[in-house]
């Protein structure tokens, strides 16, 4: 879920201050730098690619790409089986 403008600031400002080693006396500097950046990102628009018809489209964020679950990509893995006795095939046509 996406944060609110007040709290992306906060948790950013919050970011900076730790940044610069927590001092005192800064927090109004981090918190209009921290707005700053929201307002950057907020009026910026999404980064087109040009594409051919046919191409899949790009997603804004790699964030919302959805990566296969370990449950699913194992299912998907090939079954490996134990060689037979005593290394020989059995026999073709059984």
């Amino acid at each position: 879920m996406a944060d609110s403008e007040d709290d992306w600031i906060k948790k950013r400002a919050y970011a900076l201050w730790e940044e610069e080693g927590k001092p005192h006396g800064k927090n109004a500097e981090h918190w209009e730098q921290a707005r700053r950046e929201y307002s950057a990102f907020a009026l910026k628009p999404a980064r087109r690619t040009s594409r051919k018809a046919g191409d899949v489209p790009v997603e804004a964020s790699e964030a919302t790409v959805r990566k296969p679950s370990a449950k699913k990509s194992a299912a998907k893995a090939p079954i490996e089986t134990s060689p037979s006795p005593r290394g020989k095939k059995p026999p073709a046509g059984r």
